[in-house]
């Protein structure tokens, strides 16, 4: 019986992140995996996923038994957010590695990486003989080949997510729905919305923490269905802007590196991206609307590419 280690910023109601865990867990079984382990906040249990605790011991034993080790998408290798991020994955890929397991980085991106120390470790990881790198976007393919052997260009995880989602909501020709980590003053972009003919304005938040209530805007507590539902995202966080490229729903990115660096591939310009400027924001959203990009389709065609690679390397060949 096949087991696999899965390892990601999974479990704390992060839309982008469920949505990859998912996508990972789906293909780890399609694969021949039987058992996956994934480390949880407080080792509870998820969709029938065997699990253990972030910092359990247990962790290493578990390392040793397995037959593989999967980083299952996001930009896990990282000093931005805290230095103990990138030290706690630093680990994992060592423990992986010592036991000469092959460890699959699925989906992942690189950086930033803004100490020396932490270039280093990632140098570290990347060097390995048993490390498989399969990149979200292009910055992380080209640096990772710097250091890696085995570097393939593949996509989001949440894409395989997305292939198998069925849109069965009634999409609203007047409904724009904000993503914001922080409430911005958006008289300005109001005002062109409604001169533009959008009566429905709601929030919702993708990352737990991010402004959930902007009067006199509605609230919608699912993610997936607001965007569906709505025909114009404008959006802080990666995952909305992904979710409404893929599925061709206009939208604005506000301010953010990392969808930047993964939509660019897919679009022919850079209408739909914006400062953290009201004003920007307001110029941006005549020209979204008449977005018409088959960026769904290119997506879907490099995810199952990903999906072939990875089959490629879980089978040795």
């Amino acid at each position: 019986m096949k087991s696999a280690f899965l390892w990601g910023y999974y479990g704390y109601d992060n839309f982008g992140d469920e949505l990859m865990f998912r996508a990972c867990t789906e293909l780890l079984k399609k694969s021949g995996f039987e058992t996956i382990v994934v480390p949880l906040p407080h080792g509870r249990e998820t969709n029938g996923i065997r699990s253990v605790s972030k910092f359990s011991p247990v962790i290493v034993e578990v390392l040793r038994r397995v037959d593989i080790s999967v980083a299952g998408g996001g930009e896990l290798l990282q000093d931005a957010t805290s230095f103990r991020s990138i030290l706690y994955y630093y680990t994992l890929s060592k423990l992986a590695l010592m036991n000469r397991k092959k460890l699959i980085f699925l989906g992942n991106s690189l950086g930033t990486l803004r100490r020396r120390l932490s270039r280093a470790m990632v140098r570290d990881i990347l060097g390995d003989e048993n490390t498989y790198f399969i990149a979200r976007d292009m910055v992380s393919y080209r640096y990772a080949r710097l250091f890696c052997k085995n570097v393939f260009l593949g996509t989001d995880p949440s894409v395989l997510s997305l292939m198998n989602t069925k849109v069965d909501v009634q999409k609203s020709r007047k409904k724009v729905v904000f993503f914001l980590k922080q409430p911005l003053d958006l008289s300005l972009v109001v005002k062109v919305l409604k001169e533009m003919g959008f009566e429905d304005l709601c929030i919702s938040k993708a990352f737990p923490g991010d402004c959930d209530a902007y009067p006199p805007f509605s609230r919608e507590d699912d993610v997936l269905s607001a965007i569906l539902s709505s025909s114009l995202v404008i959006t802080e966080r990666f995952h909305p802007a992904l979710v409404a490229a893929f599925f061709g729903i206009p939208f604005v990115v506000v301010q953010n590196l990392k969808a930047r660096r993964f939509l660019e591939r897919y679009l022919s310009t850079s209408d739909w991206y914006s400062r953290k400027d009201q004003l920007d924001i307001s110029l941006k959203l005549p020209k979204v609307v008449e977005m018409k990009e088959p960026a769904g389709d290119m997506m879907r065609e490099d995810a199952v590419k990903m999906e072939e690679t990875f089959l490629s390397i879980v089978r040795g060949r």
